[in-house]
Protein backbone atom coordinates (compact mmCIF):
# COMPACT_ATOMS: atom_id res chain seq x y z
CA UNK A 1 0.00 0.00 0.00
CA UNK A 2 3.01 2.10 0.46
CA UNK A 3 4.05 1.72 -2.46
CA UNK A 4 0.83 2.25 -4.29
CA UNK A 5 0.20 5.69 -2.22
CA UNK A 6 4.14 6.91 -3.04
CA UNK A 7 3.36 5.68 -6.60
CA UNK A 8 -0.47 7.96 -6.54
CA UNK A 9 1.96 11.15 -5.47
CA UNK A 10 4.44 11.03 -8.41
CA UNK A 11 2.33 10.40 -10.79
CA UNK A 12 0.42 13.75 -9.38
CA UNK A 13 3.63 15.57 -8.91
CA UNK A 14 4.78 14.51 -12.92
CA UNK A 15 1.21 15.40 -14.30
CA UNK A 16 1.40 18.93 -12.40
CA UNK A 17 4.97 19.51 -14.01
CA UNK A 18 4.08 18.74 -17.62
CA UNK A 19 0.90 20.96 -17.31
CA UNK A 20 2.93 23.89 -15.47
CA UNK A 21 5.41 23.72 -18.53
CA UNK A 22 2.82 23.84 -21.06
CA UNK A 23 1.39 26.79 -19.85
CA UNK A 24 4.57 28.35 -19.71
CA UNK A 25 5.50 27.20 -23.51
CA UNK A 26 1.91 28.43 -24.48
CA UNK A 27 0.03 25.29 -25.58
CA UNK A 28 -2.24 25.21 -23.48
CA UNK A 29 -5.17 26.84 -25.32
CA UNK A 30 -8.50 25.03 -23.75
CA UNK A 31 -11.33 25.08 -26.09
CA UNK A 32 -12.38 26.58 -29.45
CA UNK A 33 -10.70 29.63 -30.66
CA UNK A 34 -13.59 32.49 -29.97
CA UNK A 35 -11.22 35.41 -29.22
CA UNK A 36 -9.63 36.33 -25.97
CA UNK A 37 -7.33 38.62 -24.43
CA UNK A 38 -3.68 38.53 -25.07
CA UNK A 39 -1.87 40.35 -22.56
CA UNK A 40 1.82 41.51 -24.03
CA UNK A 41 4.24 43.59 -22.52
CA UNK A 42 6.26 43.87 -26.00
CA UNK A 43 3.35 43.50 -28.45
CA UNK A 44 4.12 40.27 -30.65
CA UNK A 45 2.29 41.30 -33.77
CA UNK A 46 2.97 38.10 -35.32
CA UNK A 47 1.72 36.18 -32.56
CA UNK A 48 -1.89 38.11 -32.64
CA UNK A 49 -1.75 38.09 -36.58
CA UNK A 50 -1.35 34.10 -35.74
CA UNK A 51 -4.49 33.47 -33.90
CA UNK A 52 -6.41 36.16 -36.27
CA UNK A 53 -4.95 34.18 -39.02
CA UNK A 54 -5.83 30.59 -37.21
CA UNK A 55 -9.57 32.27 -36.53
CA UNK A 56 -10.72 33.21 -40.09
CA UNK A 57 -9.11 29.61 -41.16
CA UNK A 58 -11.07 27.45 -39.05
CA UNK A 59 -14.29 30.06 -39.01
CA UNK A 60 -14.53 30.03 -42.66
CA UNK A 61 -18.22 28.90 -44.04
CA UNK A 62 -17.23 28.35 -47.60
CA UNK A 63 -14.07 26.98 -49.53
CA UNK A 64 -12.40 30.06 -51.65
CA UNK A 65 -10.95 28.82 -54.74
CA UNK A 66 -7.66 27.22 -55.59
CA UNK A 67 -5.82 30.16 -56.01
CA UNK A 68 -7.83 32.14 -52.67
CA UNK A 69 -6.47 35.56 -53.97
CA UNK A 70 -7.29 38.10 -50.95
CA UNK A 71 -7.27 41.76 -50.78
CA UNK A 72 -6.35 43.41 -47.81
CA UNK A 73 -7.53 46.72 -45.90
CA UNK A 74 -5.34 48.30 -43.26
CA UNK A 75 -7.07 47.72 -39.64
CA UNK A 76 -8.04 51.46 -38.72
CA UNK A 77 -10.03 52.89 -35.78
CA UNK A 78 -13.58 52.14 -35.95
CA UNK A 79 -14.42 56.05 -35.13
CA UNK A 80 -12.77 57.33 -37.93
CA UNK A 81 -12.03 55.42 -41.19
CA UNK A 82 -9.49 57.73 -42.50
CA UNK A 83 -6.85 57.60 -39.74
CA UNK A 84 -4.18 54.81 -40.08
CA UNK A 85 -2.03 54.52 -36.88
CA UNK A 86 1.35 52.63 -36.71
CA UNK A 87 -0.55 49.66 -34.33
CA UNK A 88 -3.08 49.23 -37.67
CA UNK A 89 -0.38 49.38 -40.05
CA UNK A 90 1.90 46.32 -37.95
CA UNK A 91 -1.20 44.49 -36.98
CA UNK A 92 -2.00 44.63 -40.77
CA UNK A 93 1.59 43.48 -41.91
CA UNK A 94 1.68 40.07 -39.65
CA UNK A 95 -2.06 39.55 -40.85
CA UNK A 96 -0.78 39.19 -44.29
CA UNK A 97 2.25 37.44 -43.27
CA UNK A 98 0.10 35.03 -41.61
CA UNK A 99 -2.42 34.93 -44.03
CA UNK A 100 0.00 33.68 -46.72
CA UNK A 101 1.36 31.22 -44.84
CA UNK A 102 -1.85 29.82 -44.19
CA UNK A 103 -2.07 29.20 -47.86
CA UNK A 104 -4.05 32.12 -49.16
CA UNK A 105 -2.34 34.57 -51.54
CA UNK A 106 -2.77 38.19 -50.78
CA UNK A 107 -2.17 40.10 -53.78
CA UNK A 108 -2.21 43.71 -52.01
CA UNK A 109 -3.27 45.73 -49.26
CA UNK A 110 -5.50 48.88 -49.70
CA UNK A 111 -6.25 52.19 -47.96
CA UNK A 112 -9.55 51.10 -45.98
CA UNK A 113 -11.42 54.09 -47.86
CA UNK A 114 -10.48 52.37 -51.14
CA UNK A 115 -12.86 49.44 -49.40
CA UNK A 116 -15.25 50.35 -46.58
CA UNK A 117 -18.00 53.28 -46.22
CA UNK A 118 -20.55 54.17 -43.61
CA UNK A 119 -24.33 53.77 -44.45
CA UNK A 120 -26.65 56.07 -42.93
CA UNK A 121 -27.10 53.57 -40.05
CA UNK A 122 -22.76 53.93 -39.15
CA UNK A 123 -23.06 50.39 -40.12
CA UNK A 124 -19.95 49.34 -42.55
CA UNK A 125 -20.31 48.42 -45.99
CA UNK A 126 -18.32 47.91 -48.95
CA UNK A 127 -17.73 50.58 -51.74
CA UNK A 128 -18.65 50.89 -54.72
CA UNK A 129 -15.40 50.42 -56.06
CA UNK A 130 -15.39 46.92 -54.38
CA UNK A 131 -16.23 44.69 -57.53
CA UNK A 132 -13.86 47.04 -60.04
CA UNK A 133 -10.48 46.49 -57.44
CA UNK A 134 -11.84 42.51 -57.24
CA UNK A 135 -12.03 41.89 -60.92
CA UNK A 136 -9.14 43.96 -61.17
CA UNK A 137 -6.81 41.87 -59.07
CA UNK A 138 -8.70 38.64 -59.75
CA UNK A 139 -9.45 38.31 -55.83
CA UNK A 140 -12.39 36.53 -54.19
CA UNK A 141 -12.76 38.06 -50.61
CA UNK A 142 -11.59 41.16 -48.99
CA UNK A 143 -10.12 41.25 -45.43
CA UNK A 144 -11.06 44.37 -43.57
CA UNK A 145 -10.33 45.02 -39.62
CA UNK A 146 -11.03 47.85 -37.32
CA UNK A 147 -10.33 48.35 -33.67
CA UNK A 148 -11.88 50.25 -31.15
CA UNK A 149 -10.10 51.28 -27.54
CA UNK A 150 -11.46 50.02 -23.50
CA UNK A 151 -9.52 51.70 -21.12
CA UNK A 152 -7.22 48.96 -20.69
CA UNK A 153 -7.83 46.85 -23.63
CA UNK A 154 -7.63 47.71 -28.05
CA UNK A 155 -10.47 45.78 -29.40
CA UNK A 156 -10.29 43.93 -32.49
CA UNK A 157 -12.52 42.62 -35.35
CA UNK A 158 -11.59 41.50 -38.61
CA UNK A 159 -13.93 40.16 -41.88
CA UNK A 160 -13.23 38.42 -44.65
CA UNK A 161 -16.20 39.07 -47.33
CA UNK A 162 -16.92 37.91 -50.68
CA UNK A 163 -15.95 40.38 -53.02
CA UNK A 164 -18.75 39.46 -55.37
CA UNK A 165 -21.52 38.79 -53.50
CA UNK A 166 -20.84 40.70 -50.14
CA UNK A 167 -21.24 37.62 -48.24
CA UNK A 168 -19.55 37.34 -44.75
CA UNK A 169 -17.89 34.42 -45.38
CA UNK A 170 -15.36 34.34 -41.38
CA UNK A 171 -14.81 36.96 -38.90
CA UNK A 172 -12.35 37.14 -36.12
CA UNK A 173 -11.92 38.65 -33.01
CA UNK A 174 -9.18 39.51 -30.30
CA UNK A 175 -8.76 41.47 -27.31
CA UNK A 176 -5.26 42.56 -25.90
CA UNK A 177 -4.30 44.07 -23.16
CA UNK A 178 -3.15 47.75 -23.81
CA UNK A 179 0.63 48.68 -23.07
CA UNK A 180 2.95 51.69 -23.39
CA UNK A 181 3.97 50.29 -25.86
CA UNK A 182 0.53 49.44 -27.65
CA UNK A 183 -0.44 52.93 -27.29
CA UNK A 184 2.55 54.44 -28.76
CA UNK A 185 1.83 52.72 -32.17
CA UNK A 186 -1.73 53.70 -31.20
CA UNK A 187 -0.92 57.04 -31.45
CA UNK A 188 1.54 56.64 -33.99
CA UNK A 189 4.59 58.87 -32.58
CA UNK A 190 4.86 58.61 -29.14
CA UNK A 191 2.43 60.08 -26.12
CA UNK A 192 0.01 57.43 -26.56
CA UNK A 193 -1.85 59.01 -23.45
CA UNK A 194 -3.12 61.61 -26.16
CA UNK A 195 -4.97 59.02 -28.73
CA UNK A 196 -8.35 60.14 -28.95
CA UNK A 197 -10.72 57.96 -27.19
CA UNK A 198 -13.30 55.52 -28.78
CA UNK A 199 -16.86 55.46 -27.58
CA UNK A 200 -16.33 52.32 -25.35
CA UNK A 201 -14.21 54.84 -23.46
CA UNK A 202 -16.84 57.58 -23.18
Amino acid sequence: MKIRFNTFFDLISRGFVVWFMLILSGCWFGGTRSGGTISVITPDFFGIGEEIATQLTVNLRRSLGVEKRLLLATVVNLDDLDETTSFGRALTEALSTRMFQHGFEVVEVRKVADLLVKDDGGELMLSRDVKRLAAQHSVEAIITGTFSLTPNTVIVNVRMIEAVSQDVLSVAGIEIQRSNAINNLLAGKGGGSSMQLSAYER
